[in-house]
């Protein structure tokens, strides 16, 4: 059998460190996102506006929800 230069097929990736690495980082954006929405000042007269923090991490907790 031929075996390729720089090859190695006895190493396989860790696909449960690489899940738990991902995982971690979706965690962390969504608590980022969870405590600026808990420490929105509605009477304060504070909104929404596009392009600022809560419209750039929302798609991003969004995007890895599935139905």
């Amino acid at each position: 059998m031929k075996s390729l230069a720089g090859a190695n097929p006895d190493a396989k990736p860790d696909y449960r460190s690489q899940a738990l690495t991902e995982l971690n980082k979706i965690e962390q954006k969504v608590i980022l996102l969870n405590e600026m929405l808990e420490n929105v000042d509605t009477e304060g007269n504070e909104k929404f506006v596009s392009g600022d923090a809560y419209d750039a991490s929302l798609p991003v907790c969004w995007g890895y929800i599935t139905y």
